[in-house]
């Protein structure tokens, strides 16, 4: 089994509550990617963003 992973806002620096977990990234992409468009106004189709999701992830 595939460890899950977990994404935070505040692994961004923002000042958000915002938690996910998925049991893989593309999953976990897929959730946050909302989440980081209507609260945080970024571009998830934006590569750089998605760059900074998937550094964010542990």
């Amino acid at each position: 089994m595939q460890e899950q992973k977990t994404f935070r806002c505040k692994d961004l620096g923002l000042a958000c509550e915002f938690e996910e977990k998925a049991e893989n990234e593309k999953e976990l992409m897929k959730r946050v990617e909302g989440h980081v468009q209507t609260a945080h106004q970024m571009n998830p189709e934006h590569p750089e963003t998605q760059e900074k999701i998937r550094k964010a992830m542990k």
